[in-house]
C-alpha cells in the first residue's frame, strides 16, 4: 500500500498564461505535484522573492526558485527520490537515464526556449491583441519560425522523437511551443513543408495529459486576420505608407 502524501511546494503562476500551461503540463507527471496558485497580477511580496522579478515562482520550504526552465528541471529531477522503491521513474522517462541523455534533452530545451518560444509568444501576443500589432514584425517572425522548423524537420527525417526512441521533455516542450501555430497560424501549405514536425506534434498533442491542459488541437484552415488588432494609429500609418509607395511607383513609371 502506498501512502498518499501532499506536496509542501507552492507554484505561483499568472493565470491565462502560456508559460503557466508549460509547467502545469510537467506537474502532471509528478507523484507529488506542487499546489498551483494562479494569480491575475504579481503581489509585491512575491516580486521581492523572485530572482527574475516575475512569475512563475516555486516555493519549496524556505527556498524560492524562479524561471520556467529552472522550475521544470527542479520539479522533475527532485521527483526521483520520491520514486525510490517504485518501479516507475518519470525522471528517467522525461530526462534520460544518464548525463549524456540529460544533456541532449537540455540542449533541445534551451534551443526551444531561446529560438522558438520567443517567436511564438510574439506572434501570439500580436494575434490576440496582447501587444501592438505590426504587420512587418508579424510576417518577419512567421518566416523566421518556418525556417527553424524546416531545419528541425530535416533532423527528424530518420527520427521519431528529438532525442530518444520515446517521448521526452523536449518533445513535449516543442509541441507546447507550436500549439498556436497548429491552431491559428499555419495552414496546410506550411505544414506540408514540415511533415516530420507535424507528425511529432500530432503524436504528443493527442495524448490525454496534453489535452487536459491545452485542449484539443484543431488544424488551422484559414489564418486568423491579425490585422483586426491594428490600432487606429497603425491604420493611419499603414495608409500613409501605401500612399507614399503608390506615389513612388507612379514616379518610377514616368
Amino acid at each position: 500500500m502506498v501512502t498518499v502524501e501532499t506536496s509542501n511546494e507552492i507554484l505561483f503562476c499568472l493565470e491565462n498564461n502560456t508559460i503557466t500551461k508549460y509547467i502545469e503540463l510537467v506537474t502532471m507527471f509528478l507523484p507529488l505535484p506542487p499546489i498551483i496558485v494562479k494569480l491575475k497580477s504579481i503581489p509585491k511580496e512575491l516580486l521581492e522573492k523572485s530572482q527574475t522579478k516575475n512569475l512563475p515562482l516555486l516555493q519549496s520550504g524556505d527556498d524560492f526558485i524562479s524561471g520556467t526552465i529552472p522550475i521544470i528541471k527542479y520539479l522533475i529531477k527532485s521527483s526521483k527520490d520520491i520514486f525510490d522503491g517504485i518501479n516507475f521513474n518519470y525522471r528517467e522517462i522525461l530526462y534520460g537515464k544518464n548525463i549524456k541523455e540529460e544533456t541532449k534533452v537540455d540542449m533541445w530545451i534551451n534551443f526551444i526556449f531561446s529560438k522558438i518560444f520567443p517567436i511564438t509568444l510574439e506572434l501570439e501576443n500580436q494575434l490576440y491583441g496582447k501587444s501592438e500589432f505590426d504587420i512587418r514584425i508579424f510576417e518577419y517572425k512567421l518566416n523566421d519560425l518556418l525556417e527553424i522548423l524546416v531545419e528541425i524537420n530535416e533532423y527528424l527525417k530518420l527520427r521519431t522523437f528529438l532525442t530518444s526512441n520515446h517521448i521526452q521533455l523536449c518533445d513535449i516542450m516543442l509541441t507546447c511551443a507550436l500549439h498556436i501555430c497548429y491552431n491559428d497560424l499555419f495552414t496546410k501549405n506550411e505544414w506540408e513543408l514540415i511533415p516530420n514536425v507535424i507528425r511529432l506534434f500530432k503524436f504528443v498533442s493527442n495524448l490525454g495529459f496534453y489535452k487536459e491542459v491545452f485542449g484539443s488541437s484543431i488544424p488551422c484552415k484559414k489564418v486568423k486576420k491579425a490585422e483586426m488588432y491594428i490600432t487606429p494609429n497603425n491604420k493611419e500609418v499603414k495608409k500613409e505608407n501605401e500612399q507614399k509607395k503608390n506615389k513612388e511607383t507612379k514616379k518610377a513609371h514616368k
